[in-house]
């Protein structure tokens, strides 16, 4: 016994050393600006107010009911939502199964045998007269069987980082998933209200046309105005009506693609009623950079991928050292062969086992976890930095979107006032056509271009909403989520 640990000492000493050849990985170091470079004023009207929770649930700040409805409906019945449950499941159940690997493993064992054998010799001897060696023989035995590997050194601990780590990260993941989804939806209802505005703008074009097209025949009759002038306003009402069409497919389509995103694939398009009026976007809350780190459901997952490699690089050291195993057991028997015969036993065994041969392997493999947790750390100071980029690049788009659509909204007001005035003195006889089509024009133009404006300014703030990490309950911890999703909107 003496020898054994004369031996075993410096075997340790040695896996230790070995352990001690694998460097940790760096310090994760995320560079971020203090300020974004808009002034909060520009965004939130002059009213200085902290990060709100209600980033949580922002698409409540639109003030629209159907997009509070629809998204309601999306956070539950959409397939993309419950694939978002689905793999919560799983992630929990991949963390139980690896936390239980330095727990006691085994189970029952039970067997049975009945053996019948029979004497085929020819002699006639008393004793073979009375079957001797033939007969049947009956056995069976329970076992319980037991293999516990002691955590001697800390693979436990380690185990359940990396676990940790893993299941951290599929849970934020489908955090991202499901705050993707609310975007998405609100993007889709607002690209609907684009189009439904757009729809609404050609039926006008179409009225205001037709308008023209009696004026102007009431002038032909007369013999005050040319053939050449109807035909011309003929073909801009035909196209008007075209256009009206096409936007009218394009609208449809749309409110089925929304309807299918939300998981009602199977209704009507009536079930989506919509009208010509687009929602104005909210005053956007302040917001600090550095509350990128504790929001964003990909810097979240960035950095429990993060603590998962650190975990399995501390499982690559800790291979290096012994594993000791104990194996205890019990078991009875019983036989029956004329007799019967009942027996117990139990054991109790340790092995001990040192990696030597594959201690070139073993430290290989370390010093590749080692690259990989250095890896995991390089990924998460790009995830912080592409998360800045993001919300910074998305609040410089937004900030003049107010002023934009405030110029926009005056400038189709005075383009309808000269378009009146165009119809006006068209019909007295003091303008010719070819002012009214301009004016007709200039007001067609501004139509669109402050539709398309507020559509984009949507747009702009639920990007916003979005890099900033709004979209899901952040105030849940991701590791206490149930299978039933606490803790995640909807």
């Amino acid at each position: 016994m003496k020898n054994v640990f004369f031996w075993l000492g410096p075997a340790c000493l040695l896996a230790m050393s070995g352990c001690a050849s694998v460097p940790d990985a760096p310090r994760p170091f995320p560079l971020v600006a203090q300020q974004y470079s808009v002034a909060p004023e520009e965004l939130t009207g002059g009213a200085a107010t902290a990060t709100p929770k209600v980033l949580d649930a922002w698409w409540t700040l639109f003030d629209e009911p159907m997009l509070n409805q629809l998204v309601k409906q999306a956070l539950q019945a959409s397939t993309e939502a419950r694939m978002s449950m689905a793999r919560m499941r799983e992630a929990r159940a991949v963390r139980e199964a690896a936390l239980t690997q330095y727990r006691p493993q085994g189970g029952l064992r039970a067997g049975g045998e009945r053996r019948g054998s029979r004497n085929l010799g020819h002699g006639s001897s008393a004793l073979d007269m009375q079957g001797a060696g033939g007969g049947a023989r009956s056995s069976a035995n329970l076992d319980v069987l037991v293999s516990w590997e002691l955590d001697l050194f800390g693979r436990g601990d380690a185990l359940q980082r990396q676990a940790d780590g893993d299941y951290g990260s599929a849970i934020y993941g489908a955090y991202a998933e499901r705050a993707a989804l609310v975007a998405e939806v609100a993007r889709s209802l607002f690209e609907t209200q684009r189009l439904a505005a757009a729809l609404a703008d050609a039926q006008a074009t179409v009225a205001i046309q037709t308008r023209l097209q009696e004026v102007l025949a009431r002038k032909v009759e007369r013999g005050l105005a040319p053939l050449s002038e109807s035909a011309r306003v003929d073909a801009g009402l035909l196209s008007a009506q075209a256009n009206a069409m096409v936007l009218q497919s394009q609208l449809d389509a749309t409110r089925r693609a929304l309807l299918v995103l939300v998981g009602m694939g199977d209704e009507p398009l009536a079930a989506l009623a919509l009208d010509h009026e687009q929602t104005r976007p909210p005053a956007l809350p302040q917001a600090l950079p550095a509350e990128l780190l504790s929001r964003r459901p990909d810097v979240l997952q960035a950095r429990a991928q993060m603590q998962a490699a650190a975990g399995g690089l501390d499982l690559a050291r800790l291979a290096l050292l012994p594993s000791v195993s104990l194996t205890p057991g019990i078991g009875l028997n019983w036989q029956k062969q004329g007799a019967s015969l009942s027996t117990g036993f139990w054991s109790l065994a340790a092995n001990a086992a040192l990696p030597v041969l594959d201690r070139p392997r073993l430290l290989a493999n370390a010093r590749a976890q080692g690259a990989r947790a250095e890896q995991a750390v390089i990924a998460y100071e790009q995830v912080v930095q592409r998360a800045f980029s993001e919300a910074d690049q998305a609040l410089l788009r937004m900030a003049p979107d107010g002023r934009r659509i405030a110029a926009l909204e005056q400038a189709q007001h005075r383009a309808q006032a000269a378009y009146d005035a165009s119809v006006k003195g068209y019909g007295a006889g003091f303008f010719d056509l070819i002012v009214v089509l301009d004016s007709e024009l200039v007001y067609r133009e501004a139509r669109v271009a402050l539709t398309n404006a507020r559509a984009e300014a949507l747009a702009h703030a639920v990007q916003v909403f979005q890099a900033l990490g709004g979209g899901w309950n952040s105030g849940a911890k991701a590791l206490d989520a149930d299978s039933n999703g606490e803790g995640i909107n909807g």
